[in-house]
């Protein structure tokens, strides 16, 4: 299925949010990596025809004032992962999965929580720097 990948301001913080619109379908994402705001747009019933889909057929999904983004890079790989966080607790939870790994030889070089906070992005590296993510 083809897709166009455009680069919008994020609603959310303003920063640069990458948006993917699925143009067969009409289904859209949109996700910010600096603050992990989403919005998604998709199809809830696939066993219609694209002509005969209603506004009931139609999902709409936003995480409009996200807690934060995390960021995760392991030693082998060249890009970095990257989770949309809805609390505090997500944070904690992950904070305990990243340990586990590390304890199971995975090597992470970065890990950090990028966060809208008062009219800016802050970010907290727990592992690594910024120049991990280079």
């Amino acid at each position: 299925m083809g897709s166009v990948i455009d680069y919008i301001d994020c609603p959310h913080c303003g920063e640069e949010a990458y948006n993917d619109f699925y143009y067969k379908s009409g289904e859209e994402y949109t996700n910010c990596i600096h603050c992990g705001y989403q919005h998604s747009v998709t199809i809830k019933n696939r066993d219609k025809n694209l002509d005969e889909l209603t506004d009931d057929d139609w999902e709409v999904k936003e995480s409009p004032n996200p807690f934060g983004v995390c960021k995760i890079k392991t030693k082998d790989n060249l890009g970095h992962s990257v989770i949309s966080l809805k609390d505090e607790n997500q944070l904690n939870e992950l904070k305990l999965e990243i340990e586990e790994l590390i304890n199971n030889g995975i090597e992470i070089i970065g890990f950090c929580l990028s966060r809208f906070i008062e009219g800016e992005i802050k970010v907290e590296y727990f592992i690594g720097t910024e120049d991990n993510f280079n």
